[in-house]
């Protein structure tokens, strides 16, 4: 087969590639030139295989979805369009559930560990989902998943990663309270970072901003002069108080 032949056949055989290749030609012939056109072509490709899972890989149970990059964080007027996501394989049903349900657990119990596993599924893939996103996977109100999260993330002293925790989105008053009541049971930082999905540093800004109001509010100083006095939000600050509180109670703090 001479040289000629040979190269198109290889064009041939270049399949998606050359299929790009020509829809630029065709339709957008003012798209730069041929070099400017491979690159991008390359581009494409290198992000297309990024994003196609094999469905023969997915086990049983399993999906995929669209989650958002976790470190695409909020902006204002950023909307879900403008938001990056990347595809992630989640187990809606597992044999975990199986195991569950034979030993006895209720209906309510496997739930709450499957959005657990769900969340840190995607996680782990580099994504966080929302609440409406698991309400969608599982087929209960996004209500619903709220609370079985926050019974979860209490029961188990841990926090779950999902956008209202990672990306600090919503109500955070539940993983403050986790990552302080950690803390006052003198768990290494390290440790308390783990269990919580967050880095250090975000643990520490939670450590520091608890001890500030703790002390000022054990002198008697009222909310409103302590946010003025730290530059932190009347919010913020009544947050921190009702942790205080809270662990007073258990006798965790004086």
């Amino acid at each position: 087969m001479n040289d000629a032949n040979s190269e198109r056949l290889l064009r041939k055989y270049k399949g998606f590639a050359n299929a790009v290749k020509q829809l630029l030609k065709m339709e957008y012939k003012f798209l730069a030139g041929e070099k400017i056109q491979d690159m991008f072509i390359e581009d494409l490709l290198v992000e297309f295989n990024r994003h196609l899972k094999d469905s023969w890989k997915l086990d049983a149970g399993q999906v995929v979805w669209w989650a958002a990059h976790k470190n695409e964080y909020p902006g204002r007027n950023k909307t879900i369009e403008n938001t990056k996501m990347i595809p992630v394989i989640l187990s809606v049903a597992s044999q975990e559930d199986l195991k569950l349900r034979l030993d006895g657990y209720s209906a309510k119990e496997i739930r709450k560990c499957k959005v657990a596993r769900i969340l840190r599924e995607a996680y782990e893939q580099g994504g966080v989902l929302n609440q409406s996103d698991v309400s969608l996977l599982i087929g209960v109100s996004a209500g619903t998943i709220g609370k079985d999260i926050r019974e979860y993330q209490q029961e188990q002293g841990v926090v779950l990663p999902y956008r209202g925790t990672v990306h600090d989105m919503g109500p955070t008053l539940t993983h403050k309270k986790i990552i302080v009541g950690q803390f006052v049971r003198n768990i290494p930082t390290p440790e308390i970072a783990k269990r919580t999905s967050h880095s250090e540093e975000a643990c520490d800004r939670y450590i520091k901003g608890f001890k500030k109001v703790k002390k000022l509010h054990s002198e008697g100083i009222p909310e409103a002069n302590i946010a003025s006095e730290l530059e932190m939000s009347k919010s913020l600050v009544h947050e921190y108080v009702e942790i205080i509180e809270d662990l007073a109670k258990q006798k965790l703090v004086v």
